[in-house]
């Protein structure tokens, strides 16, 4: 599942074309009505199909890959194709699964695989676990933002405008949280960085690596240990609004070193 990182970039970096500009034939939305439209079509679009590209920092370097994906949220059934160098790998999870993700490696020795979706295997060179693909995860995060500034959006998001992006009218917008830092957090019983950034709404591949001089892996905390945990998902984040059905198609996530992760969405299908 793994795709070269700066070679994807360069290729999806060239063949983008973005114009900004702003229309002077219809009435603009106000960021607020933006944002509380995309929150909408986020929760209304149950049933998709797309391609999705993925950009995420390991270390300071930027890891890629892409996927053709076929969702559903509620309850969640995922089907998932990997492209581009090295693809062809499929991977299937739903209800008959058994808690399971099914993988077909489409390779020598071709074995099926049924993998605990929380594995290390499935998160290699990944921020994220199956189960955070799609806009709901971006709902979330929106949700908690909205929450922490309560929703006083015109004090920390600004409409930068219209963009044309991958063939696709779009609205961009920024939301920026000045107040970004990470704090001290005292570890519960059977707490692992993954139920603490469910439960928070935070990034728990953020805090694995902003506290890896002392965790090794997701779950290996101790109760009482004393980690730092960002005090929001990120510090700064840019979504491109597709104006046909207010889905945040483009995501561009920045924590306090820079951009932290950055998600396409390509060819969304409702069905």
């Amino acid at each position: 599942m793994k795709i070269t990182g700066i070679l994807l970039c360069f290729i999806v970096v060239s063949i983008t074309t973005v114009s900004f500009h702003f229309s002077s034939d219809e009435e603009p939305l106000k960021v607020k009505e933006l944002i509380e439209k995309t929150m909408a079509a986020v929760q209304s679009n149950t049933v998709l199909s797309f391609t999705f590209t993925r950009f995420e920092r390991f270390k300071g370097k930027m890891e890629s890959g892409s996927s053709q994906i076929k969702l559903e949220t509620t309850p969640f059934k995922l089907y998932l194709k990997t492209l581009g160098p090295g693809g062809g790998k499929e991977l299937l999870y739903g209800v008959s699964s058994g808690g399971k993700a099914v993988v077909e490696p489409n390779a020598f020795p071709y074995v099926t695989l049924r993998i605990d979706p929380f594995s290390s295997l499935l998160r290699d060179k990944q921020h994220h676990t199956i189960f955070e693909i799609g806009f709901t995860y971006f709902g979330k995060i929106m949700t908690s933002f909205s929450r922490t500034i309560n929703y006083k959006y015109k004090d920390f998001c600004t409409v930068d405008g219209e963009v044309l992006w991958n063939g696709r009218k779009c609205i961009s917008v920024t939301c920026n949280y000045p107040q970004f830092a990470y704090v001290t957090y005292i570890v519960k019983k059977n707490e692992t960085l993954t139920s603490i950034a469910a439960r928070l709404n935070l990034s728990d591949y953020m805090m694995l690596e902003k506290n890896s001089e002392t965790v090794d892996d997701y779950d290996d905390l101790d109760e009482g240990e004393a980690i730092l945990i960002p005090n929001l998902y990120c510090k700064k984040i840019t979504f491109y609004i597709d104006k046909e059905n207010f889905l945040p198609i483009r995501q561009l996530i920045y924590d306090d070193l820079g951009l932290f992760e950055e998600y396409h969405y390509l060819n969304v299908n409702n069905g």
